[in-house]
């Protein structure tokens, strides 16, 4: 019994380490290390989003912390997703905005996760999102996920250099766990207690019996 119990909670252990944390950039007190390279400059607005202006022809590109890079395989099957503002109402009429590029050891993958004509300058929030699956991406992702060195948010959207973004919400998600998976690390968690329990008593029974 003590080995099934030694067992059961080493597993119940690792399965829980295991899991990879969702990643959530909501810029409440500053930039959360996200910058911007190229064409744009970033400033942290105090209303918790990032304005991100255009300063030259090239295209402004956020890019996620290095902290955030390194093995993604757990988002296989996840999501990305951002919120985005047209803040200067100019016309949104350059489609590469909100071209994602994912660059790992096994090479890049990129995709245009938004449609054209966005962010709409109708000074309101919107938000897109992309599942992060090879049915979506192709065949390479999975290759791509397992180191990834940059992520890359493309987020000029006027062919001139007058327009402001606004960013926000953004987050990489993983496959939720299903509710029966719950279930049973909850069951297995149970277990690990009543037999720790149990292990004990039959010690206190071992001792009294020795001392009789």
């Amino acid at each position: 019994m003590k080995a099934i119990h030694l067992l059961t909670c080493t597993t119940l252990a690792l399965a829980a380490a295991g899991a990879q944390a969702d990643q959530s950039y909501t810029f409440d007190t500053g930039a959360q290390g996200v910058t911007v390279t190229d064409g744009g400059s970033a400033t942290w607005q105090a209303g918790g989003y990032l304005s991100i202006t255009d300063v030259s022809d090239a295209d402004m590109l956020l890019h996620l912390p290095a902290t955030a890079l390194g093995d993604w395989s757990s988002y296989l099957g996840g999501s990305f997703s951002f919120d985005a503002r047209n803040l200067n109402n100019e016309s949104p009429d350059w489609a590469p905005f909100g071209e994602l590029t994912l660059t790992g050891s096994a090479g890049s993958v990129m995709l245009d996760i938004v449609a054209a004509n966005q962010p709409p300058a109708d000074g309101s929030w919107h938000r897109y999102a992309v599942a992060l699956d090879n049915a979506t991406w192709g065949g390479n992702l999975a290759a791509v996920l397992a180191n990834v060195t940059d992520v890359t948010l493309k987020v000029e959207f006027h062919a001139g250099v007058t327009e402001v973004a606004g960013i926000d919400n953004i987050a990489v998600t993983a496959v939720p766990e299903p509710q029966s998976a719950w279930m049973m690390a909850a069951g297995l968690a149970a277990l690990c207690a009543g037999a720790s329990a149990l292990s004990g008593k039959r010690q206190g029974l071992v001792r009294r019996s020795r001392q009789g």
